[in-house]
């Protein structure tokens, strides 16, 4: 499986990809992003002054499978630094562990919420003042409107069926305003997939054609 590459203005996308990836692997993968490495330990037994404590083990005493699940972190930790170029790669090289690598990714990326809340802010805008551009054509519009859906619910804002079907329909241009309103009184909005609109749609053009 090829290792998602981030891009620092995409950080969003990337998170969900990496995760995906890891999720493929194991299980195991994703809980050591999640919290930390398993580090191998063993009982201190209790001493007149010291109570009963665990600490970490040496290297050399650790167990076959303590080995094997230390080697997933390993794994975990060239996974990512294999997703950064060097300029990214080099701000982490001294993070010891993948979790403090992952959390100082989402850092030097501003993915705060104050900052999502802003970039949700800016889609949303643009989401509402949707019209298609002079020279596309209804696929171009389509992609086009289907990305910026992807990019409002990278940030935790989804439109239901019904409220994107109309936003694309009243998107379109005039000379589309006859077959937007026959599809809007025939069908239930909130019942069809933006898929099937787009299809009725690309149909009648073809047929025109």
């Amino acid at each position: 499986m090829k290792i998602p590459i981030l891009k620092k203005v995409d950080y969003s996308t990337w998170r969900v990809k990496m995760l995906m990836f890891l999720e493929a692997i194991g299980d195991a993968y994703i809980d050591i992003i999640n919290h930390g490495p398993p580090y191998p330990e063993k009982v201190v037994p209790m001493t007149p002054t010291v109570p009963e404590h665990y600490i970490r083990k040496e290297k050399s005493e650790w167990s076959d499978p303590e080995k094997a699940a230390m080697l997933k972190h390993a794994k975990v930790r060239n996974f990512l630094h294999n997703s950064l170029d060097n300029v990214m790669s080099n701000k982490v090289i001294a993070c010891k562990t993948a979790k403090i690598i992952w959390d100082a990714l989402k850092t030097q990326c501003q993915e705060t919420l104050a900052i999502k809340k802003n970039i949700r802010v800016v889609l949303v805008q643009e989401y509402e003042q949707l019209d298609a551009k002079p020279d596309e054509n209804i696929t171009d519009t389509y992609d086009r409107f289907l990305t910026l859906l992807n990019d409002l619910s990278l940030v935790g804002k989804e439109y239901d069926k019904e409220d994107s079907n109309t936003k694309f329909l009243r998107a379109l241009p005039k000379e589309w305003n006859k077959q937007a309103s026959i599809i809007n009184h025939q069908y239930d909005l909130d019942q069809l997939s933006r898929d099937e609109v787009y299809e009725m749609l690309k149909t009648h053009d073809l047929e025109i054609q």
